[in-house]
C-alpha cells in the first residue's frame, strides 16, 4: 500500500493534464473544437496515456464498450459530419479517371459495396456512427454522392452505449487516436467548399473536365443514355443538391479525426475502442489509481 500511495503521489505532482483539461473532457458540454484543442495538447502526456489507457480498471469496465461493424447502405443514406466537402476532392478524379480507377469504384462497375480507392492499404470502408453519420471518409463518400448516390457502399459501424450523439462519437474517436497515436493532427481545409457551389458550377465543371471514358463508363453503368457532356453535366449537377441534404457542421480544420495523419492507422484505433481500453467516458486521474489498485490485489 505503501508503493502504491508513493507512486499515486509521485503520479500526481508530474502530471502536466490540469484540472481545466481533465474538466473539459469530463463535461459534455464541451464542444468539439475545444475538446479536440485540449487532446492536441495533452495527447503525449504519459499520465494523458495512463489515464487514457484506464477503460477496462476504471471502476466502470463495460461503459466504453465500443463495437465496430463492417455493413454496407447506399450512400445517399448517409450524413455528413464535415461542413467542408471540397469541390475538387469530390469532382476531379471522376472526371478524369486516373490509373486508380475511382469513376469504376464509384459507379459500382467494380462491384459493390464499394469501397473507393485511399492512400491507405488496405482501402478502408466509410467510418460512420450508428449506421448514419460519418466520422471518416467524406471525399470518398462525396465522390459516390456526386456520380452514384444510390450506390452501396461499404461502411465500418461504430455503436456504443456511451455514444449518444455523432458529436459524442467525434470526441471517443478523437480520444482514441490521442490514445494509440499520442498525437491528433486536424487538416485544414483547402479549396472550394462543394456545399456552397450551385449546379450551374458543378455543371460547367463537368463541361469543362470531363473525359471520353468517363462518358463512356456513365453510359455503362446507365447514369446516361449516350455519351454526351451536356447529359453528364445534367446528371453530376442534378445530385448536388442530395449531397447538400447532408450538410455536417463541424470544422474540418478544428474537429474531423485523421488517424493516418496522426501516426496510427484507423483498423488499430478501431480495434482500441472494441477492447473497451480507450477511457473515454469521464476519464479521471483517479481512474489510474483504481488501476494500481487492481494490479495489486
Amino acid at each position: 500500500m505503501k508503493k502504491l500511495f508513493e507512486s499515486w503521489k509521485k503520479f500526481v505532482n508530474e502530471q502536466k493534464i490540469d484540472k481545466g483539461g481533465v474538466y473539459a473532457l469530463n463535461n459534455p458540454a464541451t464542444p468539439l473544437a475545444t475538446y479536440v484543442a485540449v487532446l492536441k495538447k495533452y495527447a503525449d502526456d504519459p499520465t494523458f496515456d495512463q489515464m487514457a489507457a484506464a477503460g477496462q480498471t476504471d471502476g466502470q469496465p463495460a461503459d466504453e464498450q465500443v463495437s465496430v461493424n463492417r455493413t454496407a447502405t447506399p450512400a445517399a443514406s448517409l450524413i455528413a459530419t464535415q461542413a467542408e466537402i471540397g469541390f475538387s476532392n469530390s469532382l476531379a478524379d471522376q472526371m478524369t479517371n486516373p490509373p486508380w480507377k475511382p469513376v469504376q469504384k464509384a459507379l459500382g462497375l467494380d462491384g459493390t459495396p464499394i469501397i473507393m480507392p485511399s492512400t491507405d492499404n488496405p482501402p478502408p470502408a466509410i467510418l460512420v456512427w450508428n449506421g448514419k453519420y460519418i466520422l471518416d471518409g467524406h471525399h470518398r463518400w462525396s465522390q459516390v454522392m456526386m456520380m452514384n448516390p444510390t450506390g452501396e457502399v461499404a461502411i465500418d459501424n461504430v455503436t456504443g452505449p456511451a455514444l449518444d450523439n455523432e458529436e459524442e462519437a467525434l470526441k471517443a474517436m478523437q480520444f482514441a487516436i490521442a490514445a494509440t497515436a499520442d498525437k491528433v493532427v486536424t487538416k485544414p481545409f483547402k479549396g472550394q467548399n462543394l456545399m456552397q457551389a450551385s449546379e450551374q458550377e458543378v455543371a460547367q465543371y463537368v463541361i469543362e473536365n470531363i473525359t471520353d471514358e468517363v462518358l463512356q463508363l456513365l453510359v455503362q453503368a446507365g447514369k446516361i443514355p449516350k455519351p454526351d457532356k451536356q447529359l453528364a453535366a445534367k446528371y453530376v449537377a442534378g445530385n448536388l443538391p442530395v449531397i447538400k441534404k447532408s450538410a455536417g457542421k463541424f470544422s474540418r480544420e478544428k474537429s474531423m479525426p485523421q488517424a493516418g495523419a496522426s501516426g496510427v492507422s484507423q483498423d488499430a484505433v478501431n480495434q482500441a475502442l472494441g477492447s473497451g481500453k480507450v477511457n473515454f467516458d469521464q476519464p479521471r486521474p483517479s481512474d489510474v489509481r483504481r488501476a494500481n489498485e487492481q494490479k495489486l490485489k
